[in-house]
């Protein structure tokens, strides 16, 4: 896109304060996808390291060392556009969707509830100070909960292996082994900002494939296939090699805002 700066998400998050979790990274800009109908955007994507901003438990297994401490999150991909408000955020050594920050938010996000600072050079096994605010206004409009989303998958364990990612028509494609499930995924932001997709394709399907996501979310994620439970989607066999669930970012107003504990 002619004259559309590289390090255009990067400057949008120094804006706000996004750019205190931020310690390093290196940007790279794709051209608009085209996996899915609709009005997909432009996606600018990063590598960062961050502050660890889980509070959930389950979530923060995978970080703590046996001391306890919390490891900060490493290299992890940050996804946005200038055109929309949010910073999606996939972790490789989870092999899952970890966060999206509302940028708009944040700037009206009292200073004492947003995140810390860390400092240049995090070391390893540094515990990236837990976001315990009890604010409504946090600027994290999503965080994962719970152990890995398909772990309770025939065949999947709780620990994931990553094997690398690619562009596919400008949307990011993380390719990784779950038990033995074999997985592509893509995440993008889709219908001007206001969704984001996430495709997962499972080479060779179990009888069922079981996603979960996080209870506040529940009646925010739609999917291309499969039934819920609770916050569990089973998707059947037939029907599982390719599904696509749907995050509505922008809250109705019939909706009831997610609870302090965010």
């Amino acid at each position: 896109m002619p004259g559309r700066p590289r390090f255009s998400l990067v400057a949008s998050i120094a804006l706000v304060a996004m750019g205190a979790l931020c310690a390093r990274g290196q940007d790279l800009t794709t051209p608009p996808p085209s996996v899915t109908p609709g009005v997909p955007l432009t996606l600018d994507l990063s590598r960062r390291d961050l502050v660890n901003f889980l509070t959930d438990d389950k979530a923060l297994a995978p970080y703590r060392s046996k001391t306890g401490e919390v490891a900060p999150l490493r290299d992890v991909f940050m996804l946005g556009s200038v055109k929309a408000p949010w910073a999606v955020i996939w972790d490789p050594r989870t092999c899952r969707l970890l966060g999206i920050f509302d940028l708009a938010a944040a700037e009206k996000t009292p200073e004492s509830t947003q995140p810390p600072v860390p400092s240049t050079n995090l070391p390893d096994g540094d515990s990236g100070k837990e976001d315990n605010s009890t604010s409504a206004a946090s600027p994290f409009l999503f965080k994962a909960e719970g152990s890995f989303p398909l772990s309770k998958t025939q065949g999947a364990s709780d620990q994931p292996r990553y094997f690398g990612f690619r562009l596919v028509d400008g949307v990011p494609e993380f390719l990784y082994h779950c038990g033995r499930l074999a997985i592509e995924e893509r995440i993008w932001l889709d219908e001007e900002g206001q969704v984001l997709r996430q495709r997962l394709v499972l080479k060779d399907p179990p009888k069922n494939l079981v996603f979960s996501v996080p209870k506040e979310w529940k009646d925010r994620v739609e999917s291309s296939a499969g039934s819920w439970k609770g916050t569990d989607l089973t998707v059947p066999k037939e029907q599982a090699g390719e599904v696509i669930l749907t995050y509505r970012l922008i809250r109705k107003e019939t909706e009831p805002q997610p609870s302090e504990s965010n």
